[in-house]
């Protein structure tokens, strides 16, 4: 039987003599741990990062552009389908979040046509800025500034149509690239241009990102679907199955809602804000 193999390179045994060769073996064998220690510490480290930029920090210090001079007001975020509709889904997400532009592009599309437009859902948006994306607040002004034009869902969905022109990483300049982005959407450009400018909006997104603390939103995106919290980007497989044990719970049958107005930047008429 094989003996079992151990590691000879911790110390010097009774009549065992190393050689030069086998003392520069042992310094070339230590040399190569420390390297590969160090590698594992830089891989922990940025594995650390990346789940720190994918959700919200949960302590520290970390500033946010909150403005504490300013009046509270009152704001749910925006709605989109018929107030009749069993069941109401609420998604927290940030403009500059990846997984919500990824939703956004992929999955909504699909919950629009199929569960907004048929009245099985009422969906609702509340922006919640996270503290990573320096840009975030700048795209939540603006469209909150269409909103002001009832055009919330066309800005919305230019936003995230066009993440990767106006984030962080594109510009350190966002309302230059967002303005224009979003002026073709409102009746009024200049209307819109001066509250883009004054940040007429911030106390409105306070609103918001209040809410979502209140609720104690970790990450973006997360969705609400009735008691259940969901975080993370979901296909729309995923998500038909979430509202389809929702209504299964709470007994609710689904309106016909006729028409095709739940397109993307198209929606149900609702109050603005609402």
């Amino acid at each position: 039987m094989a003996k079992k193999r151990v590691d000879t390179g911790r110390g010097r045994k009774t009549g065992v003599v190393k050689t030069a060769g086998s003392v520069k073996s042992a310094r070339k064998s230590a040399s190569n741990r420390v390297f590969y220690l160090l590698i594992a510490v830089v891989a922990v480290g940025a594995i650390t990062a990346l789940t720190y930029a994918s959700t919200r920090q949960r302590g520290g210090t970390v500033t946010s552009p909150i403005d504490t001079t300013l009046p509270k007001v009152n704001s749910q975020g925006y709605v989109m389908g018929s107030p009749g509709a069993p069941l109401e889904v609420v998604e927290f997400g940030d403009f500059e979040c990846p997984q919500c532009g990824r939703f956004t592009t992929l999955t909504e599309p699909d919950v629009r046509t199929h569960l907004i437009n048929t009245g099985q859902i009422r969906y609702r948006f509340i922006d919640f800025p996270l503290d990573m994306h320096r840009n975030t607040w700048n795209a939540s002004r603006a469209a909150a500034c269409a909103d002001q034009q009832g055009k919330f869902w066309e800005a919305h969905d230019a936003l995230f149509d066009n993440q990767d022109k106006w984030n962080s990483e594109a510009t350190s300049n966002p309302d230059k690239v967002i303005k224009p982005l979003l002026e073709p959407l409102v009746p009024d450009k200049a209307k819109f241009d001066k509250c883009v400018d004054d940040k007429a909006t911030q106390a409105k997104i306070q609103a918001h990102w209040q809410i979502a603390m209140a609720r104690q939103v970790q990450a973006t995106p997360t969705f609400e679907f009735g008691d259940k919290k969901v975080e993370g980007f979901v296909t729309y497989d995923q998500f038909k199955e979430l509202v389809d044990e929702q209504l299964a719970k709470s007994g609710k049958g689904a309106p016909s809602v006729g028409g095709d107005t739940a397109k993307k930047g198209v929606v149900l008429p609702v109050k603005p804000g609402a």
